[in-house]
Parts: C-alpha cells; structure tokens; sequence
C-alpha cells in the first residue's frame, strides 16, 4: 500500500515537472495530453487518473509556481508583522523580488504570455486565482491610502504589467526598451531602484 501511494506521488511530481520542461522549451502548445506524458514518461491515461483532466495539472503546476500564488500566504504573515513605517518599504520589496522571479522563469514567462495571447478557461481561472491570492496585499495598502487621491491598486497595476511586459519584450526582441537593456545587469539594478522611487513617491503623498 505504501509503495502504491509513492508511486502515485512521484508519477503525479514527474507530470508537474514535465509541464515546466515543456512550457519552457516549446510553450502553451506543447500543453497536449501526448506531449506531457511522453515528457514524463507515462502512460497518458495516468493525467486523467491522478489529476482529472489536464487543465487540472496545468493548474497545479501554475500553483507551484506562480510568484503570487507561490509567495502569498507568506507574504501577508511577513506583512502583518511589519509596522506602518516599514510596509512601504516591504511592499517595494513585494515587487522586486516578482520582478526578478519573473526575470529568471522562463516557463512563467511563458505562462503570463499564454495568458494574454487567448481567452481560455483555464487562464481565466488561473488569472482570477491570481487576484485573489494578491487581494490581501492590496486591502492592507487601501488602508494605508484611505482618504487622499492615490489610488495605489491603479500604481500596483502599472508596476506589475510593466514589470512583465519589459520582460517579455526583452526574451522575444532581445532589444533596449526605453534605451534600458533589460538583459543588462546595470538596467535590472535601475528598474528595482525606480521601484522604489516609486512607491516612495506614492506613500509620501498618502
């Protein structure tokens, strides 16, 4: 009986990591029922037993993985822990470190491209799933920004989409962006310092 359940686990651990290996190396394309077993190894019919359908495992293999989904729940206890004078500097760090998560993830690279490339159930789920999981982040930041003009979810939306579209830009053109050479060191350092200035700029006029 023990050995039957490991078995299970580690044929289910091979489907995940072969959902990575495949969005890495040839995309959301390579997301068939074929491709995925074959990259792990199995029989196919071992998706539909273990995980229902193969929705479900890119699911959880989006779970796994996803900055926001990954780091969430420990982003609100590290932030429920903070005092107001250092929550601008911890939500600064918040999107640093997306920024550079999602810098050196290929296969979330190509996740958040499938995302906004069609309009699919899965993605809809995986991107509501995403909001929701970032919702305890913003409610904490509305309570800060109360009754003055900032809009701070507005400012949190141009630093994520820019965060991934500059992204992006560079894996597919591999160019300069706004004279900024993404794949640069120097430039990387740049966008986490305007991070920061911008954020700051936002707290100061709460």
């Amino acid at each position: 009986m023990d050995n039957d359940i490991k078995n299970k686990e580690l044929t289910k651990r091979k489907l995940v990591i072969a959902v990575g290996e495949l969005l890495k190396s040839e995309g959301y394309k390579g997301l068939g029922v074929n491709r995925i077993a074959k990259q792990a190894g199995v029989n196919k019919k071992l998706i539909y037993r273990y995980f229902g359908n193969v929705n479900f495992l890119i699911e959880t293999y989006v779970i796994e993985n996803d900055y926001w989904l990954k780091f969430s729940k420990l982003i609100l206890e590290s932030i429920e822990k903070e005092s107001p004078a250092s929550i601008q500097a911890f939500i600064a760090d918040v999107l640093k470190n997306q920024f550079s998560y999602f810098l050196n993830e290929k296969e979330m690279q190509r996740l958040i491209l499938w995302e906004i490339s069609t309009n699919s159930p899965l993605m809809n789920s995986i991107h509501n799933a995403r909001e929701s999981a970032g919702q305890g982040l913003l409610e904490l930041t509305d309570l800060h920004f109360k009754n003055n003009t900032v809009n701070f979810r507005a400012i949190a939306a141009l630093l994520v989409g820019g965060i991934y579209y500059i992204v992006l830009h560079m894996q597919s053109n591999a160019g300069q962006f706004c004279d900024l050479d993404i794949s640069s060191e120097n430039a990387q350092a740049e966008v986490m310092r305007a991070i920061d200035q911008i954020v700051g700029w936002a707290f100061e006029k709460a």
